[in-house]
């Protein structure tokens, strides 16, 4: 049973492997990863007169080094961004995958279907190729795809976050998609 005062120095033996996980499977940097499992128990030592023990002290932590991971994307958003076209290795633009009438895909770039992946291991080879592919997105858009698909922060909540306009949100995750799915292509999925 958690005990209702919380104690500091039992926070790494006991929660550290979870919260280090947590963090991990949100930021795929296993330094960054740490860092913020230390800035964690740091807020929570600062904040350790705040605790009211509505929630347990696990819950606490948790709530704290999301926030965390919030803040990290936050800062990544800052990051220098680079454009679609200056990454890009043979400069198609957005308007060479959609019908500009439409603003659908484009029918020689319709998306093809990825359900022939169900076996566990083709997953957990999409899933590696989907974390590769998120980590070479403009820090950003990473943070901006993070916070919408990792997260599941709703629109709004990541404007405010983030600082940006909604119209910027939807450019942003547009993008996102975009490059993950080129990204992934490119990487044999997708395309048959």
């Amino acid at each position: 049973m958690t005990p209702s005062v919380p104690i500091p120095a039992q926070w790494p033996d006991r929660y550290g492997d979870e919260l280090f996980r947590f963090a991990l499977s949100r930021v795929s940097d296993t330094t960054v990863a740490e860092e913020l499992v230390q800035e964690t128990f740091l807020s929570a030592l600062d904040g350790l007169a705040t605790f009211r023990a509505e929630a347990s002290e696990r819950t606490w932590l948790f709530v704290i080094l999301r926030r965390k991971i919030i803040d990290h994307y936050r800062r990544q958003a800052r990051a220098k961004q680079v454009s679609l076209d200056q990454i890009s290795e043979g400069g198609a633009t957005e308007a060479d995958f959609f019908n500009l009438e439409t603003g659908h895909w484009a029918d020689a770039q319709m998306p093809a279907s990825w359900l022939n992946a169900d076996a566990a291991l083709e997953q957990e080879e999409l899933h590696e190729a989907i974390q590769r592919c998120q980590d070479r997105l403009p820090a950003q858009q990473g943070a901006v795809f993070a916070m919408r698909f990792v997260e599941e922060l709703s629109a709004e909540e990541i404007c405010q976050e983030l600082g940006i306009t909604a119209s910027n949100y939807w450019v942003l995750v547009h993008r996102a998609k975009l490059q993950l799915r080129r990204c992934l292509e490119k990487h044999g999925l997708g395309k048959n």
